[in-house]
């Protein structure tokens, strides 16, 4: 029975220091925010209240967290009655974050009275006024500094939230390793927390995600582009080996002109200048014949009006010169001759054979 009242002061001071047990392991951010959320709820808790106090001496917490911890422990203080440490505390808040002085809108008649027995003046009946202490005011707390503490929390309660989820969605980022999704990712966050003044850590990477996106674009442009060139090369190459050799040189001509610096430009050119070669040679070989169907049907025209323009004069036939002094006597008709006499004549090499050796007689002769 005797240890039963030191039984109940350590049930109690376990009670009081087992959630700082539990909030120990957790990052110095997650501890605030369940202290935060413990403290809506139980605006005085001691534990929780050490919490915050601890997150404000550590000078390395972000600004933001750390004046609004600040704001809340100070009102912390002025709930609990201690008006001194409150302004105390109000005035280093106001020395250390002088823009945000408005997180504590509190001013002493927020947390004072005039007292009714002296009537603010500190003095009673020449003394002092017992009830005020002399002060000429009493404690008394406007709704306003509750409400203001409750917003506080929730703010602080709110930020360590955002950060948490911030922090989870950047790491989420990071670990994608295809551009266009980690781009779709961070494009969402920075829209998402647009307020934040760390989102350069996330900017610069979304930075990088874009110029890899736009590179790899552009190699894959100019891969295409290679692909094409190649294409529309073999289609022009097999274009000069048809039969269609002037349309060739025109849609080489044509390509050319318009894409003079790709790559194949000289391979091209050259299979250009060998086709007009050729189709020079086919050109002169076609106006060479031309001219020589031409002349040819100059001359025949020629010819032909000759012909008609002037008809052959008969010129009048008769003995050679001479012919009247040769003794006919002397030549034999040939056709007059058979088979042996033809013979005779070889063996002989004459032109004339004896009457007496061909056997034709006078009267035949005659005949």
């Amino acid at each position: 029975m005797n240890n039963h009242p030191c039984i109940m002061f350590r049930l109690v001071t376990l009670m009081a220091v087992f959630p700082l047990f539990l909030v120990a392991g957790l990052p110095e951010e997650a501890r605030l925010r369940a202290a935060s959320e413990a403290l809506q709820q139980t605006p005085l808790s001691v534990p929780d209240l050490h919490v915050f106090s601890e997150y404000v001496r550590n000078g390395d917490n972000p600004p933001a967290l750390r004046s609004r911890a600040m704001a809340a422990y100070a009102m912390a203080l002025l709930l609990q009655g201690n008006t001194n440490n409150f302004v105390r505390a109000q005035q280093a808040h106001r020395t250390a974050y002088p823009e945000d002085a408005q997180l504590i809108p509190l001013t002493a008649e927020h947390y004072s009275i005039p007292c009714d027995a002296c009537n603010g003046t500190g003095q009673r009946e020449k003394s002092v006024c017992p009830q005020c202490l002399g002060r000429g005011s009493q404690f008394q707390l406007s709704p306003l500094v509750a409400q203001t503490y409750k917003e506080r929390l929730g703010e602080i309660a709110a930020q360590c939230r955002e950060n948490a989820e911030y922090a989870e969605k950047f790491k989420e980022a990071t670990k994608v390793s295809r551009d266009d999704r980690q781009i779709e990712l961070l494009q969402a966050l920075t829209n998402s927390y647009p307020h934040r003044t760390d989102l350069a850590p996330a900017i610069a990477l979304l930075d990088d995600a874009l110029a890899k996106r736009e590179a790899r674009l552009r190699a894959a442009q100019e891969q295409e582009e290679r692909r094409r060139i190649e294409r529309e090369a073999a289609a022009l190459k097999e274009l000069a080996q048809g039969p269609d050799r002037p349309r060739a040189i025109r849609e080489l001509r044509a390509y050319l002109a318009a894409n003079p610096h790709v790559a194949p430009a000289i391979e091209l050119q050259a299979v250009l200048d060998e086709l007009v070669a050729k189709e020079e040679q086919r050109q002169r070989l076609v106006k060479i014949g031309i001219g020589v169907a031409v002349l040819i049907g100059c001359l025949c025209l020629v010819s032909v009006i000759r012909f008609f323009s002037f008809p052959r004069r008969a010129s009048p036939s008769g003995p050679l010169p001479g012919m009247d002094k040769i003794d006919k006597a002397d030549f034999t008709d040939p056709l007059s001759l058979t088979a042996q006499d033809s013979l005779a004549r070889v063996k002989r090499k004459t032109v004339r054979i004896p009457v007496e050796e061909t056997g034709i007689k006078d009267t035949d002769k005659v005949d």
